[in-house]
């Protein structure tokens, strides 16, 4: 499913339009990003929680030269769904 698609179902389940939908699905991925950009977590019950994790420097493979090479740490997301 892809945004369009979100946009349709959650316009007919609440009775807007498919713009305004459209917005509440930025809006909501928008403050997700911005607390897990500032180090928070995101946890929405019965759907699941976002968290940001730092992977740490590893050694990797290039697989077109199978040269050796470092990977630098970074962070990351991580998501954990609620079943």
């Amino acid at each position: 499913m892809n945004t369009t698609q979100l946009s349709e179902k959650v316009a007919i389940v609440t009775k807007r339009t498919k713009g305004m939908a459209k917005d509440y699905i930025e809006n909501i991925t928008d403050e997700i990003k911005n607390e897990l950009a500032a180090g928070g977590e995101v946890v929405i019950k019965g759907f699941g929680s976002f968290k940001t994790i730092t992977r740490k420097e590893r050694n990797g493979r290039n697989p077109s030269t199978g040269e050796t090479m470092l990977i630098p740490e970074k962070k990351v997301v991580k998501f954990k769904p609620y079943f």
